[in-house]
């Protein structure tokens, strides 16, 4: 399998400046009675990706009611059409440079068709379709047990070679701030839940590329990532060397508009709101994570928790930075949240799903014993 290089991601352009369609992209269907229009790219093969991002002018408006499906070809054989979440109740993050979807994981693939479809008729400005590719080696898939230096009470921590980060694309440095306050639990809505253990660096991987390539991120968007199988990866650089006292007394998230300060993000790899399409599979009625996975969700925060001295069944004060969209909390406003929060109790969205959100009062209770 090829090594990583640069041309990890490669771009396609849909709209021009102005939101009109451009390269492949046509109206595929049209009514004089209806305002509503289809968008399609047609059929686009001899690509080699594993994910795909949608991304577009950060400034531009966006049609509340757009939808985006798409239908992937492997193995010869045009798939089914797949809802691809656009998540555009997620807000746009102070440190993106480009508003966007999360990275669509549909496994290695060679072609793709993508049709939108607007109630307006409308397009977003400078839209682009984004093949990524990690190319990731059968080495990173199944890292080698190698000694570790663990701090206490530290879970088994995966690192960001172990996921294949290609550490020449994100900021240099840390991106340091003073303390954490709170933990905010997020799903990355990234793909279906029924991913593989063996796929789980390379949907990792596609994340940070579709955010620092597409987004323009300075680097991974949350501190840890857990997945369904109960492995924790260490997301944005520096979270697990992070403690108070220290030369890197809190690491600076990018994972929710208007309240990174101070706060920590771990996202659920997964979609876990209920009767949901979006990712390509309906998520039906009870999306729960997993045994393994609230385990080590509770592990990790019981680990980060007891480093920066949280109550998990307190409540702390967050001061919003503002940004507007799906933040409606003035800069300034002080917020009286639970230690252990979520994005949906800071901003407008359904992150990170219902089912999940319905957990915290538990997951509290779970890191509070093991905190003792």
């Amino acid at each position: 399998m090829r090594a990583q290089d640069s041309s990890q991601v490669e771009d396609a352009t849909l709209t021009d400046g102005s939101g009109k369609p451009s390269g492949t992209l046509s109206a595929k269907t049209a009514t004089a009675a209806r305002t509503e229009k289809v968008f399609s790219t047609g059929q686009v093969t001899g690509k080699h990706f594993s994910s795909i991002g949608l991304s577009w002018k950060k400034e531009s408006a966006v049609d509340k009611g757009l939808t985006a499906e798409t239908r992937i070809h492997r193995n010869g054989v045009w798939e089914s059409w797949r809802d691809i979440p656009l998540e555009l109740d997620e807000g746009v993050a102070e440190e993106a440079k480009r508003a966007g979807a999360p990275a669509f994981y549909t496994q290695d693939a060679d072609g793709v068709e993508v049709r939108f479809t607007s109630p307006t008729g409308s397009l977003p400005q400078d839209l682009r379709l984004s093949f990524i590719d990690p190319a990731l080696g059968s080495s990173v898939s199944s890292p080698a047990p190698q000694p570790r230096s663990m701090q206490a009470g530290q879970p088994d921590v995966k690192l960001r070679k172990d996921w294949g980060a290609d550490e020449t694309l994100a900021d240099p440095g840390y991106k340091t701030q003073p303390s954490i306050k709170a933990a905010l639990i997020h799903h990355t809505v990234t793909g279906n839940n029924s991913y593989t253990q063996e796929q789980v660096p390379q949907i990792i991987s596609g994340i940070y590329l579709n955010d620092i390539k597409n987004l323009g991120y300075g680097d991974f968007p949350y501190h840890f990532v857990v997945d369904r199988f109960g492995g924790v990866w260490e997301g944005r650089k520096g979270s697990i060397e992070m403690q108070p006292g220290t030369a890197i007394p809190g690491i600076l998230g990018g994972h929710v508009q208007g309240f990174n300060t101070n706060t920590l993000g771990v996202a659920m790899l997964g979609n876990f709101e209920p009767n949901n399409s979006e990712g390509g599979e309906d998520t039906g009625p009870d999306p729960e994570p997993s045994e393994a996975m609230v385990k080590s969700l509770a592990d990790l925060l019981a680990w980060k928790g007891g480093q920066y001295k949280l109550d998990p069944e307190g409540v702390t004060q967050l001061v919003s930075a503002g940004g507007g969209g799906t933040n409606p909390h003035p800069v300034g406003t002080v917020l009286d949240e639970p230690v252990i929060s979520s994005h949906r109790d800071v901003n407008v969205t359904a992150c990170p799903g219902g089912k999940l959100y319905e957990m915290l009062p538990d997951l509290r209770k779970q890191v509070a014993a093991r905190l003792g």
